[in-house]
């Protein structure tokens, strides 16, 4: 009969282990309650507030949410707030103080195996649920102080930085791009065309330099003239203009003239013809239209002049 009656307890403690679900059997020390606010980061109307259960420590993957409000934040302060677990059929009860500073003793909490301590926090991105991002307002646990808490990365952060991976792994996966290559395309050719310019620059100017330092010597030996020893010749007289009675114009002073007419010598030789005119009656002038504008004086022994050709003292008629 005891034997009967032992086994009957057994089997209806195992019916009973079975009927309840996992997750409400007594929790450890170390679970945590979070209330937080969540809003959309590209829709900041789409709103939310979230009781949400951690069996460990606050972090990025909650093991159970209870959604308390949508379309707007909680207002968690100064009042009771009941977060029901469907897939436990746990609720959780909050009596919370008015608002204070992060880290004061905000009130109490209860899920039915046990009471927590609820602390007010820092707002803290802590997960994404649903497209918003949510951020922690106050922590319920067992312990004598607020859990410490990692900050997430927001949903739009993470949302561009793998759209911002893909494209790099595309980009690197694939050929140039249409742009690129004429982007690159420009940048060659602009860098051909000033090598170019460059180097015409440069054969310009040796040009220039090398025709210059020929044409230095060629002046030089102009103005020295040939390496003979004979000064240069001055270019051949200019025609003498006559200026009047006794009056010789010389245009070149290197120049010299002969007289080749033996009637028409250099100087005049005889008393009877001289240069002056010593008597006062008689008024004696040369005239010397007929001569060039130079004289040859010649050393050698004159030769018998006929005065008779000059007349009456006279130059040449």
């Amino acid at each position: 009969m005891l034997f009967h009656t032992i086994l009957v307890v057994v089997c209806a403690s195992q019916s009973i282990a079975r009927s309840i679900p996992h997750q409400i059997w007594a929790r450890n020390t170390a679970e945590n309650v979070i209330l937080a606010d969540c809003t959309n980061p590209s829709n900041l109307s789409d709103q939310s507030s979230e009781v949400t259960y951690y069996t460990g420590s606050p972090d990025s993957t909650p093991d159970d949410i209870s959604t308390v409000t949508t379309g707007q934040h909680w207002n968690w302060s100064n009042k009771t707030t009941v977060g029901y677990f469907s897939d436990t059929g746990t609720k959780f009860t909050a009596v919370l103080n008015p608002t204070g500073h992060a880290g004061d003793y905000a009130g109490t909490g209860n899920n039915g195996y046990g009471n927590f301590t609820c602390w007010q926090t820092d707002s803290i991105l802590v997960y994404t649920h649903n497209n918003r991002d949510c951020y922690v307002q106050y922590d319920c646990n067992h312990s004598g102080t607020p859990a410490s808490i990692t900050a997430a990365s927001s949903s739009a952060t993470a949302a561009a930085a793998s759209a911002t991976s893909a494209s790099a792994a595309s980009s690197g996966s694939s050929h140039l791009s249409v742009g690129a290559i004429v982007g690159l395309s420009i940048g060659v050719a602009a860098g051909a065309v000033l090598l170019a310019g460059l180097a015409a620059f440069f054969l310009w100017r040796h040009y220039h330099t090398k025709k210059a330092n020929v044409a230095i010597p060629s002046a030089l030996e102009k103005e020295k003239g040939p390496e003979t020893g004979i000064p240069p010749q001055a270019p051949s007289p200019v025609n003498a203009i006559w200026q009047g009675p006794g009056v010789r114009e010389m245009h070149i002073p290197t120049v010299y003239h002969e007289l080749h007419n033996q009637d028409r010598p250099t100087e005049i030789y005889g008393e009877a013809l001289r240069g002056e005119l010593d008597a006062t009656p008689g008024v004696l002038e040369l005239h010397n239209h007929d001569l060039p504008p130079g004289y040859n004086h010649d050393t050698s022994p004159p030769e018998t002049v006929n005065p008779g050709a000059y007349g009456a003292f006279k130059g040449p008629i």
